[in-house]
């Protein structure tokens, strides 16, 4: 047993692994073969992963719109005056891209159900 790099993400990973712990490559990528069940697993890991970074993706945008109202009241003064044009500009960029999050969250979660099913 030695230790060598992972081809696709240059991690340190045993010679003996069937997964990159790191980034998921398989075996067959660093020099062995996985099974077909094998290989579903790795695959529906790798989903739930994305599923949960889309998460925290779609909270921070959500703290960020947050944030961006919170500046809108500020300025303000209690919604009693007028403000500049940034935090409105960045309202909308973060709602703009939380639904685009919640797209990409919604297919991923679909994607995540199928492998889910295939390995039953």
């Amino acid at each position: 047993m030695s230790i060598v790099a992972c081809p696709k993400c240059g991690n340190k990973v045993s010679s003996l692994a069937k997964l990159c712990l790191h980034c998921g490559a398989q075996r067959g990528e660093l020099g062995g073969e996985l099974s077909d069940e094998q290989a579903l697993v790795s695959r529906q890991r790798q989903a739930r992963e994305k599923v949960y970074h889309l998460n925290m993706s779609s909270y921070a945008l959500i703290t960020v719109f947050l944030a961006a109202f919170g500046w809108y009241w500020w300025e303000t003064s209690g919604f009693q005056g007028p403000t500049s044009a940034g935090p409105y500009i960045l309202m909308g960029l973060s709602a703009f891209a939380y639904l685009i999050v919640r797209v990409l969250l919604f297919q991923a979660r679909r994607k995540q159900k199928e492998l889910k099913r295939l390995l039953r």
